[in-house]
Formats: C-alpha cells, structure tokens, sequence
C-alpha cells in the first residue's frame, strides 16, 4: 500500500468513528471523502434496491455496483482538487449501453467552509460532452453530444438515513443537466444524500425517492470487463 493510500485509510477510519453529527469546524474546508466512502462493515445494502460500495483507493475510486448485477455500476474517481464522474453502467432499462463525460467534474474534493442549501458550492460546466457507448463498447456518435450541467454541493447537519444507518450529517449533492439552447426550459435535477461514515444512501428526482439504507444482503463484485474505455 501507498503512503497516500494508509493516510487515507487512516484519515477515512478517524472519520467513520467519530460522531456522525460532529460538525465540521466552521473555518475549514470539509473533506467530501469521509462521506463519500462509506464504513465497509455497513455495506452491502438493500432498500429500493441492492447497492455495494467498492473503493479502490490506488486508483483513487469510488464504485457503486447496482441492482445485484455484476454489469451494473457507476464510478467515481477524485484528485486534490475534485471528484469525477467516471462512467454510468447502469442505465435503466438493465442496457447493457454506457456513457462518460469528457470534463466529469462533479464535486469538489474539499467542500467550502459553511456551504448551505442557501449558499451552496456551484460549478457550471457548459462545455461538457457526453461519450456514449452502445453494448460493443463502440462510441454511438447519435448520442454523443454537448451535454451541459450544473452542480450544487451542501452539508446538512441532521437528516435522518433510516433505522439502520440513523440520523447523520449528510453531503448533499443537485446535479441538474439542461439545454444550452433553451435556457428558460425547466429541468428536471437529481438529489444524491451521502452520510458522514456511511456513503450514498439516497437519491431523488422529481418526488422519486430511491432507497438503500437497509445493511446487509450477499457481497456482489463488479465486472470491470464491460466498462468501456476504462481509466
């Protein structure tokens, strides 16, 4: 293992026991990691669905394997200054189709001081491209485009994840994609909830909530095989 990697493992096991309401010092960057990477004793999860969380920290990232297929997924990838959005596998419809993005910026690595629902981190990146793939790992130049959108990032000191993972301190991720050519169209954006030691445990759009909270259920792996073009 790395020096970087044991500090991290260290600062990441510091983090998941200390008190999941702890504020985080109001003077100080927060680190979006002790949220991100969830305790592996509270993974595997169900809910609305099977979820793992596999974290890869040599290559610095962060996996979500959905829905109890081995071919479904979505990862993360993060350097000192953000988190990337490395690919989706798992789009609706079990396709076995997959995107990127070519800028992929979605979080910062450490949160800016006192970030609220009021006064939230934002980044909007109307020069990004979206890389699709269709089920032969070849580039579908019909649905690769310009794909803008925008981000917002906040940490709510209580919200409550469920009965087996509590009232936590909780990063709230908005992704919200749009049209460059109809600026005044409504959009349709996505919540994503991640628990102080915990990880992802929610994700909303449109009144639709989607739930796993729920701890335990078989250690289901990814199949880093079918991810096309991976880092």
């Amino acid at each position: 293992m790395s020096g970087f990697s044991r500090t991290l493992a260290i600062a990441l096991l510091c983090s998941a026991c200390s008190h999941p309401l702890a504020p985080s010092p109001s003077s100080a960057p927060v680190d979006v990691l002790p949220f991100l990477l969830g305790d592996a004793a509270l993974w595997p999860r169900g809910g609305s669905h099977y979820q793992n969380q596999i974290v890869d920290l040599s290559r610095r990232e962060i996996c979500w394997l959905k829905y109890g297929n081995p071919r479904r997924f979505e990862c993360w990838r993060w350097d000192d200054q953000y988190v990337y959005h490395a690919v989706d596998h798992a789009l609706d419809g079990d396709s076995n189709e997959s995107y990127r993005f070519t800028d992929g910026r979605w979080l910062p690595r450490y949160l800016p001081a006192g970030a609220t629902a009021a006064t939230p981190w934002t980044i909007d990146l109307p020069g990004n491209q979206i890389v699709w793939y269709d089920t032969a790992c070849n580039v579908d130049p019909s649905r690769s485009r310009g794909f803008p959108y925008r981000q917002r990032a906040w940490i709510e000191p209580r919200v409550d994840a469920g009965s087996d993972l509590g009232a936590r301190q909780t990063l709230m991720l908005q992704y919200e994609p749009y049209d460059p050519a109809a600026p005044g169209a409504p959009t349709l954006p996505e919540h994503y909830y991640f628990g102080l030691g915990a990880g992802w445990y929610e994700w909303e759009r449109a009144g639709f909530f989607d739930f796993f909270n729920r701890v335990g259920g078989p250690v289901i792996l990814m199949n880093r095989a079918v991810w096309c073009d991976a880092p």
